[in-house]
This record gives structure tokens, sequence and C-alpha cells, in this order.
């Protein structure tokens, strides 16, 4: 994303360069080539996103242990960043019928608000593990918390506690789960010394709407 930001702000200012280079042709011109390139750059840039997500249109037998591990690796420079301790503690595998791109989608927004909630060198928990027919995937943190306010309407459209979000995150995280005949729960403390959020999220290994 830091990719494309920069070649979105490329393809801005050479469009105004472009628009005021009214005396010469030639240099307008110019300027609109290597807009062109930067144009194929992206395109280039969206293939290779969307071939690494690899959405799935039909559900199939998944590892979700793999896919949690896909999910920390793609935020892998936002952890190192914050250095944040990370602790996986899961099964060997989880195989849930699911479609890919849905969960692993679930899987990076709820990591990246955990990243968010977390101080510099917090802590995050990662863990996926088989009880009986369900598998149950918990990403937990001991950041700032969810304010007490905002959660009877946390899963609500439009609600957010970040000045930069769009408040969908999570409600398309329980539409995604819902679709799958799953659930989510969480739990979280504002209370200094011992604030952080938990959310599990529960899949039934086979079964999922068509």
């Amino acid at each position: 994303m830091h990719e494309v930001n920069n070649r979105l702000g490329a393809l801005t200012n050479l469009i105004y360069l472009a628009k005021c280079a009214t005396a010469s042709e030639s240099k307008a011109v110019e300027y609109l080539e290597i807009a062109d390139d930067e144009l194929r750059g992206l395109g280039e840039i969206t293939s290779k996103s969307l071939g690494f997500i690899r959405v799935d249109n039909e559900a199939r037998d998944i590892d979700l242990v793999e896919l949690a591990e896909s999910a920390l690796h793609l935020h892998r420079v936002k952890i190192s960043s914050k250095r944040i301790n990370v602790q996986t503690r899961s099964d060997e595998t989880v195989i849930a019928m699911i479609k890919r791109g849905e969960i692993f989608q679930v899987l990076t927004n709820l990591l990246l608000n955990a990243i968010d909630a977390l101080p510099h060198s917090g802590s995050l928990h990662v863990r996926v593990i088989l009880r009986q027919k369900e598998a149950i995937m918990t990403v937990a943190d001991n950041g700032v918390g969810i304010p007490e306010a905002m959660r009877d309407t946390l899963f609500d459209s439009f609600k957010s506690s970040k000045v930069e979000g769009n408040g969908l995150g999570l409600w398309i995280v329980k539409e995604i789960i819902h679709n799958h005949r799953g659930r989510i729960q969480f739990r979280s403390s504002t209370l200094q010394g011992k604030s952080g959020t938990i959310f599990r999220v529960f899949l039934p290994i086979k079964e999922l709407v068509a």
C-alpha cells in the first residue's frame, strides 16, 4: 500500500505539471508518458496483490494455521517497526472448509486492529485450535482496549474509534463469519495495567453456505 500511495502521489504531480505545461507541448507529452509508466506499475502491483490473496468463489479445505501465518507475514513490516512481540500457539494443522480469501480478510482485519491498538513493544497472541467440530481462531493484544461506550455497537457499519477508519472493518468481518455459519466473540478492557482485547472466531469444520 505504501508503494501504491507513492505512485498515486507521483501521478498527481505529473498530471499537475502536464496541465501547467501549456507553452510546451513536448514537455506535457513527456510528463504524460511518465504518468503512463506509473499507471502500468500500479497495474502490476494490483495484479500481484490479487494473486497473493487468491480470492476463492468456492469453499474448499484450507489449513487455518497456515492461513494465520500468511496473515501475520502480510503485516510483518508494521509488526517489526513497532517491535511487537508475537506469540503463536496453534495446533499443527486445523482444516476447515472455507472461502480462503474471505477468512484471510477476517484475519488481516483483526490483526491490523490489534497492531494499531498496541503500544511499542506490545504483545500480540495468535492461536488456531480445533475443538470438537469447531475451529477456533484467537487474536489477542495488550493494547489500549475498546472504549466501553463502543462495545455494544462494535460490529455495526460506520462505527470506528480510529481517526482514519471508515468503520466497515469489523462489520465486514461479522458478515463473512455469519456467511460461514460461524460466530465471533470478544472481550476488552481499558483498565490501566490490564488493558487489551481478545477476539475469538468460531468456524464449523465442514459446514458452509453455498
